[in-house]
Order: structure tokens, then C-alpha cells, then sequence
């Protein structure tokens, strides 16, 4: 049963959706955290967020980041975030499960910094 959504949501968010599978049909319910700003995510009715996986045996993918404070945030079973953005309706969001640690977000950044190019420079 779906939730009604949340009014906002910020960068580091852990919500529990529905992924849809690429390539294939289906999809699955599973967490993820939300990576876009609260800016984008007030503006309009989608949240870009990074699936989570508690699948973390090695070898991991470039961009995935194993979280440090996975029971602080609120999961279950130790916990990765794959280095795969994705976006979701605000409204497919089910519940929210809890928020990622600074230490365990500046982690997810510099991994998906990895994949998509950028850098991240330090803050002041």
C-alpha cells in the first residue's frame, strides 16, 4: 500500500520505491537514497535518487559506495548505493525509511562523482 508522499525531501533521504528494471519487465521494491537538492526535488514531481542494495558481497561496480552508518539510516542489512541514478514520482515513494549520515553522503558523492566524471572539491 503506498503512502501518501512526503512534502519535501532533501539530498540523503532514504525512501523505499519501486525500481523499474531496465531491459527486462518488472521492477522491485527497495530503498533508495535521493540525490537530487531540495531545490529540484520542491520544483516539480520527480526525485532523482541511487538504488540501494544490501547485496555487498566484492567485486563492486565502479560508483557503488558501501555505507558506514547503514543502521543510523535506517536499514536493515548492511548496505551499498549503486552508482546508478535513476528518477522516481514523488508519489511512488512508499515511506520514508530514515537519512544518510554526512560522512556516508560525502561517500556516495565521491562515488558517483567516479561515474559521471566530475570532481568534487572540498568544502570550505
Amino acid at each position: 500500500m503506498k503512502m501518501p508522499p512526503m512534502t519535501s525531501y532533501d539530498r540523503g533521504d532514504l525512501v523505499l520505491v519501486e525500481i523499474v528494471f531496465s531491459g527486462s519487465p518488472g521492477s522491485k521494491r527497495r530503498p533508495a537514497v535521493v540525490i537530487s537538492t531540495r531545490a529540484f526535488n520542491d520544483a516539480g514531481i520527480k526525485l532523482i535518487v541511487a538504488a540501494v542494495t544490501s547485496n555487498i558481497a566484492a567485486p563492486f561496480r565502479p560508483g557503488d559506495t558501501l555505507l558506514r552508518d547503514w543502521e543510523s539510516a535506517g536499514l536493515l542489512k548492511p548496505s551499498a548505493v549503486r552508482g546508478v541514478l535513476a528518477t522516481v514520482d514523488k508519489s511512488e515513494v512508499m515511506r520514508n525509511l530514515g537519512t544518510l549520515t554526512d560522512t556516508d553522503l560525502i561517500a556516495v558523492d565521491r562515488g558517483l562523482s567516479e561515474v559521471l566524471g566530475y570532481t568534487i572539491s572540498p568544502a570550505p
